[in-house]
């Protein structure tokens, strides 16, 4: 899976670029062992808080070593990385550029084996079932349909809501629920309600067993700011409690 990652994804970069394509898998495995994995070393990072700052600077105390990844100013790394990309761009010539325009159905053009490599060895990551390359093209396939259609609409929709808010509306009965059905089709647009209120319960099938809210009315946009300095899970549970 690694090599046809490797193989799959240089070829679509390679054809993007106007580079030659190498459709020789043994001679990509030759030149893959030329580039040896470098270990994985995790990174050392020290995480100090104001109040933690401030103790330790009245102690005289130094400031916490960071890693060599920490250590580097990130400015300067920015300006080396436009340096050469300024460079680069000198030599680049826009007409060898090429998009890769997605086709699912082409068995030559690296698209549909680039993903199936990319999303399982992503699922070996998290522990997801993977999917072999056929499964994986008729997922694809339906990827840009679903996109040009319902997802169009419902970006549609919510931009013309956000529209409304920009300029300035703010009386809930000039807003809109929008319920769609594309396959109808079918279009409805109502009021929205207020927002929804958290109700006491006496007995929630998650938490099975009795639910309070405090403060009674709670809503999703509501939240509690607990300012009490840097805090333990127990100290944030005693703040709360207070």
């Amino acid at each position: 899976m690694h090599l046809s990652f490797v193989y799959n994804c240089g070829n679509l970069v390679a054809t993007t670029v106007g580079v030659p394509e190498e459709r020789d898998m043994d001679k990509v495995k030759d030149i893959v062992k030329d580039f040896p994995a470098k270990e994985y070393v995790p990174k050392s990072i020290t995480v100090e808080t104001p109040e933690e700052a401030k103790a330790r600077e009245e102690a005289g105390e130094p400031a916490p070593a960071q890693g060599p990844a920490e250590a580097e100013d990130e400015e300067p790394v920015i300006e080396r990385l436009m340096g050469q990309l300024t460079e680069d761009a000198k030599v680049l010539q826009a007409d060898k550029f090429a998009p890769a325009d997605f086709e699912k159905d082409d068995d030559r053009n690296f698209h549909i084996d680039f993903i199936t490599a990319m999303s399982n060895m992503r699922a070996r990551n998290y522990k997801i079932e993977e999917a072999d390359r056929n499964k994986t093209k008729m997922i694809a396939g339906k990827i840009i349909p679903a996109i040009a259609t319902t997802t169009a609409m419902i970006t549609g929709s919510v931009g013309v809501e956000l529209l409304k808010f920009v300029q300035g509306f703010r009386d809930i009965d000039k807003f809109k629920n929008s319920f769609i059905n594309l396959n109808q089709p079918m279009w409805l647009f109502s009021e929205p309600d207020e927002v929804l209120k958290k109700k006491d319960k006496e007995y929630c099938p998650i938490a099975m067993g009795p639910i309070k809210y405090h403060p009674p009315g709670w809503t999703t946009y509501d939240k509690v700011t607990v300012d009490a300095g840097s805090l333990t899970i127990q100290g944030v549970c005693d703040a709360i409690k207070e």
